[in-house]
Parts: structure tokens; sequence; C-alpha cells
């Protein structure tokens, strides 16, 4: 057996980039950036108006308090997205809108709620700052500015920026490809009556889940049954098709576990079996060609526990992200929490905030099969292989599993 550390590693050093594709910004939150973007207009493109108010010169009503304020002349109103007629000249005043374009002569903008309007005239009862609620040209980006580089996951702020360009498309990584199989004869597929000692397929449908979550495009290969020439046919399409493959169950021990041999039939080149990890030990990576090949173990919490420490990762990895990895947090152990001697823990637990800190507790049975008690976790609480258990009030590193990955690894 290999640490998690070791595993990791071992994953990502295999790691294949997928290529570029164009497509529009409206379908491109989620995606991954494969060139830097450079600002090809300046934004805003003039100085223009922070509030709705009035435009004026700052020298003219330095003076103005609510208990003497100062009257200007006001010229016209000038709504968004038009220009004044009139230059702001000592005494005047020019009203204008949020988004306005300031007028010539103006450096200052005072608040509407800042001034009582009459017939032609409008009286300031609040002297601005030279300056004051004026946006300026260029204030957000300048025209040639690298405004992210290549690897990054764009976000909802992200393709607002992309509109304000202008760019109707941008280049991102396409989405990896991934198929998942289900192995077992004691699975049925959803629809089908459960029946006997048969079990629904439930990890197919959590892992295509997780790969879509992480930005990949799921293929569901349905179930796989536990016999060696019936299983080359699906694995090799899988093979054929993907830039990453996900099977689950299998890849133990038992006398029907044959899931690394149908790999290594098809050309598989194993890189490790088995981790010293709890939930997940009996995982298998490989290889072939530029195609990543994950044999998760069959208890469903074990596959999504591999997948968030291992294929999350190498997802993100391959679709060109910079940030793959579940950010770690500390927080102080609520009860005790048992590990296993020898092996690194990942404990399903709930975090939760006291006075800005975090604590963790268990959110349930930790058996492998009890798929309800991740559902209910925020992290996965790190216990390192020196360390068989941890007392309530003790600091504990954990995996948070729905917060934004980050660029630093976890172990």
């Amino acid at each position: 057996m290999i640490s998690v550390r070791a595993a990791l590693d071992t994953v990502l050093a295999s790691v294949a980039r997928v290529g570029p594709e164009q497509i529009s910004i409206a379908q491109a939150c989620g995606r991954v950036l494969a060139r830097a973007l450079v600002a090809n207009r300046t934004v805003p493109p003039f100085d223009n108006c922070a509030m709705d108010g009035f435009a004026v010169r700052a020298a003219d009503v330095a003076a103005a308090t609510p208990t003497a304020p100062v009257r200007l002349r006001l010229l016209e109103t000038v709504p968004a997205g038009s220009l004044a007629s009139h230059a702001v000249v000592p005494g005047t005043a020019v009203q204008v809108m949020t988004g306005s374009a300031v007028p010539a002569g103006a450096d200052a903008v005072v608040r509407v709620e800042d001034t009582q309007v009459g017939d032609g005239w409008v009286a300031v009862f609040r002297a601005p700052r030279p300056g004051e609620h004026i946006r300026r040209a260029g204030e957000d980006l300048r025209d040639g500015e690298v405004v992210w580089p290549a690897g990054r996951l764009l976000r909802p702020a992200d393709i607002g920026v992309l509109a304000s360009l202008g760019m109707p498309s941008i280049t991102v990584f396409r989405r990896p490809r991934v198929s998942v199989l289900a192995t077992g004869n004691e699975l049925v597929s959803l629809g089908e009556p459960i029946e006997g000692r048969k079990i629904a397929n439930s990890n197919a449908y959590a892992l295509a889940a997780a790969v879509r979550e992480a930005g990949g495009e799921a293929c569901l290969l349905g179930i796989v049954p536990d016999d060696l020439e019936s299983s080359l046919r699906p694995f090799e399409a899988a093979l054929e098709c993907s830039d990453v493959v996900l099977s689950t169950g299998g890849v133990s021990m038992g006398n029907f576990d044959l899931v690394r041999q149908v790999l290594a039939r098809l050309g598989v080149q194993e890189l490790f079996w088995k981790v010293r990890q709890k939930p997940g030990k009996p995982l298998s990576f490989g290889t072939r060609g530029r195609t990543l090949v994950f044999a998760l173990p069959g208890n469903p919490v074990s596959a999504l526990v591999c997948f968030y420490l291992y294929v999350r990762p190498a997802l993100l990895s391959v679709s060109g992200a910079k940030q793959i990895f579940s950010p770690v947090v500390e927080g102080e152990a609520e009860e005790p929490i048992e590990g296993s001697e020898g092996l690194t823990d990942f404990v399903r637990c709930q975090l939760r905030v006291h006075a800005g800190r975090f604590s963790l507790r268990s959110s349930g049975s930790q058996s492998s099969g009890v798929l309800r008690s991740l559902s209910l976790a925020d992290a996965l609480a790190i216990l390192p292989e020196s360390c068989a258990q941890v007392e309530a009030g003790t600091a504990i590193r954990a995996l948070w599993l729905a917060a934004p990955p980050v660029q630093e690894p976890p172990f």
C-alpha cells in the first residue's frame, strides 16, 4: 500500500490536459479559461456618474451646509446614455443619472438627496469632495491589461466582465469526457424491481453527479457483470471514448473482483493498488495512453471519498484549472473522533461556526455503506496514520467539501 500523498502525486503526475474550444459566454460559467484574457477596451470607457444627482464644480459649493445652501443655475437634465449639451461653468449645475457621462467642466456629483430643486435652479446642502461620486474611465479595466491568466475557473461575475468587454465568446478548455461503469451481479438499474438480494445501482449516479459538479461530462455505461469475458467490451468502449474512466466495485480481493484483470487485459498500466486510508483502501489507478483509469471501491462512501481525494483534483487538472484541491480548514473536535492506526482516516463531519471559529462533529455512522452520513457531511476530518483517536477539544484539520477549490494541496 502507498500513502495518501503518494497516491495523489501519482495521479496528478499522470494528467494530460484536454484541448481548447470556443463557446458563448452565456455557457462559460464553470468553465476554465484556456488562454490569458487581455482587455480589448477601457472599462468604463468614460468618466460617469455613480449616483443620481447634480454635476457641479466642487469649488462652487465648497461652503454649502444644511443651514446655508448654495444655489446654482440648472442648465439641463441628462439621462444615462446621452451627452450633456452644456459644459458646467461657474455657478451652474447639470442634473445627471447614475451612469450618465460627467459633463465637461464638472468635477463632482452631489446626491439628489442633498439638494432641493426649484424652477431653473438647484440648492446644494452638502459640499462634495472633488471627484466624489464619479467613476473614472478605466477604473475597472484598461485596454491591453491582462484580466486573468489561463487556468481561471470562470464565475458569474467573470461572465459580467466578459460582457463588459463586449466579448460574445471565449476560449476555454473543453469538458473532459468521463465514462462511469458500475460492476456487480448484485446491481439493478433504476426502475427495475429490487428482488432477492439485489441492490440499486446508486454509485454510478452519485459518481456521475460528482463528475458534472467537477466540470466533466459524465456518460453512464450501465452495469457490468462479474464475468471476465463479459466485462471486456464495456471497459474497452469506455477506454476508447473517454479522457477519464471511473469504475466502481470489483477491485478488492474477492473471487469475483475481476476489474484489475480486465484492465490489464485491455492494456491499462496500473500505477498503484491500495492506499493506506479509510474508507477507500482498495483503490486502483492506472493509465492507457492519455486516459486516466480509476477503479474505485464498491462501497458507496468509499467510492465518493476516493472521488473527492483523487478524481476531482484530476478532473479539474485535466480541465486546465490551477485551483484543484478541496481547501483545508482547522476546527475543534466537539466529541472524540476515532481513527485507525496505520491508516489515514477521513471521517464524515459537519462543520459548525462558533464565535468565528470552526468546530466539527460526526455526521453519523462511519460505515462505508452508509451514504446518508456523507450526504449530511460538510467536511472530511483528517486523522493521520499515526493518530488512532482525537479527543474532544482537540484541533483537527478537515477537507471542506463544498468550498471552492484552492491551489494548495491538502497533504
